[in-house]
């Protein structure tokens, strides 16, 4: 993702509070009905090569974008009808319904940012790919396994490119990151490209020698259950909630899933859960649960237990999280195993298997907007529930929310909120005492355990 977003750059960009900005496009309409958009591309901006952006070129690259995700659930791409080009800057998109995410899909990292037609053989749509060529700060130069690295493009900001190359290296185990950090082989660490232990962070923040900078995140980490464990009622899951103390995880005060600033998000769809060891024990003993000599509560000889599935190579603070959660459960009669698999093995688990209790899992890093979040997490299909969720109200209200007019929904995302997510859903959440704030919410089968990551302090990189 920090590849792609060196390389290429979206038509909108992402404002304050979900609001949009001009990226490639400086300007744009939307029809009354939510089925045409009119892109106005900013002049005289180039490709790494040279070549010029036009709408050509973004035609070129939503029409692959549609060939190469046949099954792709983003409205730019399964509700296009056709898209056409008004003249050298202007084109224009048409949708067989009202599509509202569209200036939300295009900002997202993938795979809809603007790339040249040169990049493909024979400039074709279905052309066998040949190099990155976008618009964004760097060009790739090298690749391999180990490391890419990237120089900057010449073109870019009208003839203004920057004045450094990035190299990025392979190294899985946060441990090792900070490691490489102070040996001097990398200089810089952490953030969503290559996460460090909170421990690490603490430690680098009191030696004088290495500079800590903290930016504003996006992304939230959560802990889910799984939708086909039965054992996992919603009694057992509110006994689990109330059971974590969340003054262990963070000192500060939470409410909600995602951050103030993303849209739809009030103080009166959120919701915060105390802490409340005795009321989580009644919770599992009026399920028929009775405590053993080994202080675990257990029911026809079953005893109350759950396997916890986490990886630490993109996220190693998850294992001092998951070993907190340990703890407290312990406390409260619930037998938690930590399963800490490679980061393959674990988005295995996640998609396919499905051989999980629980799991963390986190927000999509572009989530100021909710709904691509929820949708691919969610919402049911013909061809099942949800990933993380089975839930026809909730699948409903995405629905409604998906074919309504983008202002009138700020109703229908507090329905979502207070309907689903406080009143039958079970989540708390937790931060860092070194990261930002994050609001607290409750929703289908999840714990939130939310902290918002670093930004790259390599600001041209996003």
């Amino acid at each position: 993702m920090a590849l792609y977003g060196a390389v290429y750059e979206p038509l909108v960009e992402y404002g304050e509070k979900g609001a949009f900005k001009p990226g490639l496009a400086e300007s744009w309409e939307i029809s009354e009905d939510g089925k045409k958009y009119v892109f106005h591309l900013k002049k005289d901006v180039k490709f790494s090569d040279g070549s010029d952006v036009n709408a050509e070129a973004v035609k070129f690259t939503i029409d692959r974008a549609k060939a190469k995700n046949e099954t792709s659930d983003l409205q730019t791409l399964t509700n296009l009808e056709k898209i056409e080009v008004i003249d050298g800057t202007t084109v224009a998109m048409y949708f067989t319904k009202i599509s509202n995410q569209v200036l939300a899909e295009l900002c997202q990292t993938r795979p809809l940012r603007i790339m040249s037609p040169h990049s493909v053989e024979g400039e074709k749509v279905d052309g066998a790919f040949k190099e990155a060529i976008g618009t964004g700060a760097f060009t790739v130069k090298k690749i391999s396994a180990e490391q890419v690295l990237m120089e900057p493009n010449p073109y870019y900001n009208h003839g203004n490119p920057v004045n450094y190359q990035v190299n990025f290296k392979t190294i899985e185990d946060g441990s090792s990151r900070t490691l490489a950090l102070k040996s001097g082989e990398v200089d810089v660490v952490g953030g969503t490209l290559g996460s460090i232990t909170d421990s690490d962070i603490n430690s680098l923040k009191k030696d004088k020698s290495y500079n800590v900078h903290k930016f504003e995140g996006t992304m939230s980490h959560f802990l889910a259950f799984n939708p086909d464990n039965q054992v996992l009622t919603s009694t057992i899951r509110k006994g689990i909630e109330l059971a974590v103390n969340k003054s262990t995880l963070s000192d500060k005060k939470l409410v909600g899933l995602f951050q103030e600033n993303v849209k739809y998000v009030s103080t009166d769809n959120q919701e915060n859960i105390p802490y409340d060891l005795n009321k989580a024990r009644s919770m599992f003993e009026s399920e028929g649960y009775v405590e053993n000599a080994e202080g675990y509560y257990e029911k026809a000889n079953n005893v109350l237990a759950f396997d916890l599935v986490i990886q630490t190579t993109e996220f190693p603070e998850w294992k001092e999280q998951a070993e907190i959660i340990e703890s407290d459960l312990k406390k409260a009669g619930v037998k938690v195993n930590i399963n800490i698999f490679d980061s393959e093995s674990y988005y295995d688990v996640l998609w396919n298997t499905k051989k999980y209790d629980m799991i963390f899992y986190r927000t999509y890093t572009d989530a100021l907007l909710p709904y691509n979040f929820l949708n691919s997490l969610y919402h049911n299909t013909a061809e099942g529930h949800g990933v993380l969720a089975n839930d026809a109200k909730l699948t409903n209200l995405l629905d409604d929310f998906a074919v309504t007019i983008q202002e009138k929904n700020s109703n229908r995302y507090s329905a979502i909120f207070l309907n689903v997510f406080l009143k039958k859903h079970l989540l708390f959440q937790s931060i860092t005492k070194m990261k930002n704030l994050l609001l607290q919410a409750k929703f289908q089968n999840s714990i939130i355990l939310a902290y918002p990551m670093h930004q790259s302090i390599l600001k041209n990189l996003w």
